[in-house]
C-alpha cells in the first residue's frame, strides 16, 4: 500500500531544495512514498533530482512581490497539482508556501502541510509588516496543518494571531537536522582556502566565527562591536565571517574598528566544515530565525555557540550547557561572555562536547526527518 502514496514538496529556490531536502527525500523513499519536488529552475537542479530519485517540476517563483509573475506561478502550480493529485502537499519558504496553500486548495489536495521556518514580518515595520502578517495568516488558514521548526517561533506565530492554535513542533525542533557523521571533528573535509589560511597564520587570539548571509538581520554589527570592546580591554580576538555579503555593510563596520580587531571575509563557501574546525566559538546574534541550522552544524564539530535570545535563535542552545545566550543586540553583554570564554578555555571545550552530544541525541538528520515524515503520514490518515 505504501508504494501508492504520493507527496509533493514545494520550496521557492532550487538552492533551498538542494540544500535542505535530502534528509526528507531519503526517509520518504525508504518508506515507499512517490516524491515530487517543485521549485524555481536553477543550475544543476535536474541532475540533483536524478541523483535523489525524485520527480522534479520547475516553476519560476519570485522571492520578492511581483503580482503578474506571482499569478502566473500560481496558475502553473495549480495545474501541476491537478495533474499530480498528491496525497500530501508540503511547502516551506514564504513565497512557495503562499502559492502552494492557494494552489493546493484550488486543486483539491486534501492534506496541506505548512512548514513554518521563520517570519520575515518580525523585522518589518509599518505597512510592510501588516501585509506580511496578512499573507502569513492566509497561508496558515489555507493549510490543514502547520509545523514550526522551533518552540519560540510557534508561540510567536500564535500570539500574532497567525494560527488559531500553537503550531506543532516536532521533537526539539529544526526543519531538517544535521548529518552528525558528516559534521564531526574527525570527518574528512577539504582544506580552507589560501587567503583564509594566510589570515589565520598571521593573526592570533580567540577566533570568533559567523557563518551565514551577511545581512543586517543577522546581527553582524553586534558581533563586531563586541569584538572591538574586547580588544579595547586587552583581549586578543579575531573574527572570521563566512558567507556572502547581503547588505551588512561590513566594510563600514570594519573601518569603525580602526584596525583593533583582525577581520576576514571568506565570501560564500560550498562546505563550512573546514572553517568551523578553525574557529573557537560561533556567534549568531540574529534578530530573528526559524531555527538556525548553522548552530547545529557547529555543534556537530564540537564548536559551541553564543546566540541571541531572539525568536528561533534562542532554541538552538541550552544556556551554559551547550553554549551561551545573551540579549539580542546587546554588544556589551556579548563582549563580557567572549572575555569570559577567552579566559576559560576549559569551559569552551566542555560546551563544545555537550553541544555535539545534544546534536547526536536530538538533531541528527535521520531523527528529525523521521519525525516530520511520521507527521505527514499521520496527517494524511486523519484526512
Amino acid at each position: 500500500m505504501g508504494e501508492h502514496r504520493s507527496i509533493c514538496i514545494v520550496v521557492t529556490s532550487h538552492t533551498t531544495a538542494a540544500t535542505f531536502l535530502h534528509g526528507y527525500l531519503t526517509e520518504l523513499r525508504t518508506r515507499g512514498w512517490r516524491v515530487t519536488v517543485i521549485c524555481s529552475p536553477g543550475e544543476g537542479i535536474e541532475d540533483w533530482a536524478r541523483e535523489e530519485g525524485v520527480t522534479l517540476h520547475t516553476i519560476p517563483m519570485e522571492r520578492a512581490p511581483s503580482p503578474t509573475k506571482d499569478l502566473r506561478s500560481l496558475v502553473s502550480l495549480a495545474n501541476v497539482l491537478r495533474r499530480l493529485e498528491p496525497d500530501v502537499l508540503v511547502y516551506a519558504t514564504p513565497k512557495a508556501s503562499l502559492l502552494s496553500a492557494l494552489a493546493g486548495t484550488i486543486a483539491g489536495v486534501r492534506t496541506r502541510v505548512y512548514e513554518l521556518w521563520g517570519l520575515r514580518l518580525e523585522t518589518a515595520a509599518g505597512p510592510a509588516r501588516h501585509i506580511l502578517r496578512a499573507l502569513e495568516f492566509i497561508t496558515a488558514r489555507l493549510s490543514t496543518s502547520v509545523v514550526a521548526n522551533s518552540r519560540s517561533l510557534a508561540k510567536y506565530a500564535h500570539n500574532l494571531g497567525i494560527t488559531p492554535q500553537v503550531p506543532a513542533v516536532l521533537g526539539a525542533g529544526s526543519s531538517h537536522g544535521v548529518d552528525s557523521e558528516r559534521f564531526r571533528p574527525s570527518a574528512d573535509y577539504p582544506r580552507i582556502d589560501g587567503r583564509t589560511r594566510e589570515f589565520l597564520d598571521e593573526t592570533t587570539g580567540l577566533t570568533v566565527g559567523f557563518v551565514g548571509r551577511l545581512h543586517p538581520d543577522k546581527g553582524v554589527d553586534t558581533i563586531l562591536k563586541a569584538a572591538g570592546s574586547c580588544a579595547r580591554r586587552g583581549t586578543r580576538i579575531r573574527t572570521l565571517l563566512i558567507g556572502s555579503d547581503e547588505g551588512a555593510q561590513v566594510a563600514q563596520l570594519c573601518r569603525e574598528l580602526d584596525g583593533l580587531v583582525p577581520v576576514h571575509l571568506t565570501g560564500r563557501v560550498s562546505d563550512p566544515r573546514p572553517y568551523l574546525a578553525r574557529i573557537d566559538v560561533l556567534v549568531l546574534m540574529s534578530l530573528r530565525e526559524g531555527f538556525p541550522n548553522v548552530v547545529l552544524e557547529a555543534a556537530g564539530m564540537e564548536v559551541p555557540a553564543i546566540v541571541a535570545d531572539s525568536t528561533g535563535t534562542v532554541d538552538s542552545v541550552v544556556d551554559r550547557i551547550t553554549g551561551r545566550i545573551v540579549p539580542v543586540g546587546n554588544a556589551a553583554a556579548l563582549a563580557e561572555v567572549l572575555d569570559e570564554l577567552n579566559l576559560d578555555r576549559e569551559q569552551l571545550s566542555r560546551l563544545g562536547l555537550s553541544a555535539r552530544e545534544r546534536v547526536v541525541s536530538h538533531f541528527d538528520q535521520s531523527t528529525v526527518c523521521g519525525l516530520h515524515v511520521d507527521f505527514f503520514e499521520k496527517a494524511q490518515k486523519q484526512r
